[in-house]
């Protein structure tokens, strides 16, 4: 895979495939959007840093949301222009591409009115990983590379994935048991431990079912809505002890205030002396909900997919992956 390099877009036009999905707030006392989180934007901009000091022109395109195909006006990128330029960057940036049904459903001849727009394509979306005309078609019809914090992802993940250092422990929250299990199944042939709270701990555990030994489901909270004290305590050897911990997903509603065993977790994670790799959007959340995001980004890669990260652990490649190779 191609990384992004200064000679690649010398001169060039660069159709920049930007991780613009963010989550948006209304203005109060307005009709007006604006970007709530801005930290996938952030993560993109040593890519966008490298194309605007070397190209000729960059043109920024993405999606928000899940319009279907359809203009929904709360769904423009105008919110995410203007934090671009809050940042310093006039920038131009189409519209929304899923306001197009085409972009979904991987239309060539879509892909073909967006690459005449540019003459190279650079994918800095990692979180974008299913097929769509903007992410797997383009890079057939152009010079492709992938971004900086996009090669950068597929690297660490790959070798969390296939090499990791020893002892090895994976820490795995929030829900969807359907998506997960597959991870924990991969992950528990690698790793000395694997860890599981939140929902995805009381699912397992509803469902009666059968795990390989090294994976250790935590028990509860009174509520139901945290793990318990007891499994913090018990999870604190494992990680002080880790040369490399991968977590995905919150262990509670850690919104609610007295659920503090995810923050509790993040801390002993934070303060170890493994290498970290930390991914999933309500993850990030729970990290800015505690103050802890500037401190992860210094400790670990955070990865801007959650999805992504998970399906990359569980099969060793994306869609996106393929089509930059």
């Amino acid at each position: 895979m191609q990384t992004v390099t200064s000679q690649f877009i010398q001169g060039k036009k660069v159709l920049l495939r930007y991780d613009i999905d963010v989550a948006l707030e209304l203005i109060v006392n307005s009709s007006e959007f604006r970007v709530k989180e801005d930290f996938k934007l952030k993560a993109g901009l040593d890519t966008l840093k490298l194309c605007l000091e070397n190209a000729s022109k960059v043109i920024i395109i993405g999606h928000l949301g899940r319009p279907e195909g359809k203009v929904v006006s709360e769904l423009s990128v105008e919110p995410v222009r203007k934090w671009f330029v809050s940042q310093g960057y006039n920038l131009e940036i189409l519209e929304n591409l899923r306001f197009d049904p085409r972009e979904e459903s991987c239309d060539v001849e879509y892909a073909k009115e967006l690459a005449k727009k540019g003459d190279v394509y650079v994918n800095e979306a990692f979180s974008s990983y299913r097929p769509a005309a903007s992410t797997t078609v383009l890079p057939t019809l152009m010079p492709y590379a992938a971004g900086l914090h996009f090669a950068e992802e597929v690297e660490v993940l790959l070798q969390v994935r296939n090499n990791p250092k020893k002892p090895f422990v994976a820490i795995m929250g929030g829900a969807k048991v359907k998506d997960k299990l597959p991870v924990i199944s991969v992950l528990a042939q690698k790793a000395d431990a694997v860890l599981v709270g939140g929902k995805l701990g009381a699912e397992i555990k509803e469902q009666n079912l059968r795990l390989p030994k090294n994976v250790m489901v935590g028990k509860g909270s009174d509520t139901g809505l945290d793990i318990a004290e007891e499994t913090t305590s018990a999870w604190s050897r494992p990680i002080s002890k880790a040369a490399e911990i991968i977590w995905n997903g919150p262990l509670g509603k850690f919104e609610n205030p007295g659920n503090d065993q995810t923050k509790k977790v993040a801390e002993m994670i934070l303060d170890s002396g493994a290498t970290v790799v930390i991914g999933g959007g309500d993850t990030v959340a729970a990290l800015n909900h505690y103050q802890l995001l500037e401190k992860a980004q210094k400790k670990a890669l955070v990865s801007v997919g959650g999805g992504a990260m998970l399906k990359l652990l569980s099969d060793g490649t994306l869609p996106t992956i393929e089509a930059l190779t």
